[in-house]
C-alpha cells in the first residue's frame, strides 16, 4: 500500500465522519426517499469522492468544509438519475397499485357495524342506554356522565353494571339466533 492510498483513505474516513449526516438529510429531503435509499445515495456520493480523491484531497491548503458543495452536487445529481432511472423503466411483472390506493372503500361494513350497535342499544332502556352512550361511545368518565345526566355517580355506576349485563344477554341472543343484524 502506498502512501497517496493510506493519505488519501484518512482524507475519506475525515470527509466521511463530518458530512454523512449532512448528506443523509438532504437526499432524504430533496429526493423523499426511505432512509435504506438514501444510505445507498449516500455511499454512491462517497464512492464517487473516493474515485475522486486524488483531485479533491489538496491536504491541509483545501479544508473538507469546502468540499460540501461538491458533495451536495453529486448527491442531488445522483437523486436525479435515480428517479429518472426508476420513471424510465417499464413496470415490472408483478408490481402493481397498492390495493388501499385502486379502490375506494364503501364503508358498508363501518355501517352494518353501526346498524347493529344501534339495534341493540336500541333494545336497552332509556335509562341504561344514555348511560352507556356517555360512559362508552362518547368516553366519559363517571363523574362526567353523573353530571351531564344530572345523577349520583354510584347510579351511574349501577345502570351501567345492569346495561354491560343486559347487553352480554343480547349478544348472546343475535348470536344463537344467527343473525348478524339485530335491527328490528
Amino acid at each position: 500500500m502506498n502512501d497517496g492510498y493510506a493519505n488519501h483513505e484518512a482524507f475519506l474516513r475525515g470527509l466521511y465522519a463530518q458530512h454523512r449526516t449532512a448528506l443523509l438529510r438532504y437526499v432524504m429531503q430533496i429526493g423523499r426517499v426511505d432512509r435504506e435509499t438514501a444510505e445507498d445515495l449516500v455511499q454512491e456520493t462517497f464512492l464517487r469522492a473516493w474515485r475522486n480523491a486524488a483531485k479533491l484531497d489538496r491536504g491541509p491548503d483545501l479544508p473538507r468544509e469546502s468540499l460540501r458543495p461538491w458533495l451536495l452536487r453529486v448527491a442531488r445529481n445522483l437523486v436525479i438519475d435515480a428517479y429518472r432511472a426508476q420513471n424510465a423503466r417499464p413496470r415490472q411483472v408483478g408490481e402493481s397499485v397498492a390495493p388501499e390506493t385502486s379502490a375506494v372503500p364503501d364503508g358498508s361494513e363501518e355501517i352494518a357495524a353501526s346498524c347493529d350497535v344501534v339495534g341493540v342499544l336500541a333494545r336497552l332502556s332509556q335509562q341504561h342506554r344514555e348511560v352507556v352512550v356517555y360512559l362508552h361511545c362518547m368516553d366519559r368518565s363517571i363523574p362526567d356522565t353523573a353530571r351531564a345526566i344530572g345523577i349520583p355517580a354510584g347510579t351511574v355506576k349501577s345502570r351501567n353494571y345492569y346495561a354491560l349485563k343486559e347487553l352480554r344477554v343480547i349478544a348472546a341472543q343475535v348470536d344463537m339466533a344467527g343473525s348478524g343484524n339485530v335491527v328490528g
